[in-house]
């Protein structure tokens, strides 16, 4: 590939076209200090196109000189018969030697190659050698993120949705899928507590062919997330036991009469009753915390009180 390095007039550059820009933003510190005090330590990779200059790798190097009112930047320019391929593994490369990518970045590496190579499929070998570890089941998810609403990228790029949660709302309408991205970039959970709002949501969805944006935007749901007085994880448990009680009546119902029943004993927060998960099997699990021998034997006589109260009969028979 023939190229030369030379001085380009920034009024030259054209940055409006992306065809091979991969760097996300969201996450990215700004570089507007750095190059003010040392200048560009990496020359930004054009390709000539006919009087103008395409970038094909410093999109951001040169967004930050135009700020800085530079006129010009020491480039690295490839001929306007440079093969798009070869350009598009010199801004994977290019990108690669800077830092690890995120899940969005990868994957516009894989529709860079993609498209570079005119359609064609990819061939493993092909990325890997540039750095990018993939294989085919990997590969099909990484085609899923660049299918999804800009919404869901901008939460993997956060670090707010994972991929595994992003192939399921892959499954939802747009809308839908934007309407749960949003709430769990206003407030993150973690990986299985989403994936249960997901799975409520879509159960609760096809059971009453309500659309999930219309579920999420219950009067309970808003006026928790809008609660200035209650923090994430209070929030989260809130929306969860609410979703839950929607898809399950029934098993809500029945906790509810558990836990009344539990109160009802007057054991105590030191003595607590767990239920079998869901109510399906007949095995409780009791917990006892106590710090001496008197607390021990105060917790027993508690116990052995609870178990002559009519109360435990109705409790253990209400599953």
């Amino acid at each position: 590939m023939s190229y030369k390095y030379d001085w380009a007039a920034l009024d030259r550059i054209d940055t409006t076209n992306s065809f091979y820009r991969i760097t996300t933003t969201q996450d990215k510190l700004s570089i507007d200090d750095s190059v003010r005090r040392i200048g560009l330590i990496c020359p930004v990779v054009v390709k000539e196109a006919n009087s103008r200059l395409i970038v094909i790798s410093g999109f951001r190097r040169v967004e930050t000189c135009r700020k800085l009112g530079w006129n010009e930047i020491y480039c690295r320019i490839l001929s306007n018969d440079a093969p798009p391929v070869q350009c598009a593994e010199l801004a994977i490369a290019d990108n690669l030697a800077q830092r690890p990518l995120n899940i969005v970045e990868q994957a516009r590496c894989l529709r860079l190659l993609t498209e570079a190579s005119s359609g064609s499929k990819v061939s493993m070998e092909m990325a890997n050698s540039l750095g990018l570890s993939l294989n085919k089941a990997f590969v099909s998810k990484l085609e899923t993120v660049l299918s999804v609403t800009e919404t869901i990228q901008r939460g993997i790029i956060l670090g707010k949705i994972g991929l595994p949660i992003a192939l399921l709302l892959s499954e939802l309408s747009d809308d839908d899928a934007d309407a749960v991205a949003l709430l769990f970039n206003r407030m993150p959970m973690g990986l299985n507590k989403q994936r249960e709002v997901v799975l409520h949501l879509k159960e609760v969805s096809a059971r009453d062919d309500t659309p999930v944006k219309h579920l999420l935007e219950d009067d309970t749901i808003k006026s928790t997330l809008d609660n200035d007085e209650l923090d994430g994880n209070q929030k989260s448990r809130i929306i969860r036991s609410y979703l839950k009680k929607r898809r399950y009546p029934r098993l809500a119902k029945v906790e509810r009469q558990f836990h009344e029943r539990v109160r009802e004993l007057g054991l105590g927060r030191a003595i607590q009753i767990m239920p079998p998960a869901n109510f399906e099997g007949s095995s409780y699990t009791m917990t006892i915390r106590f710090d001496s021998l008197n607390a021990l034997m105060h917790a027993n006589r508690k116990i052995a009180g609870a178990i002559d109260n009519p109360i435990a009969s109705k409790l253990f028979g209400c599953s």
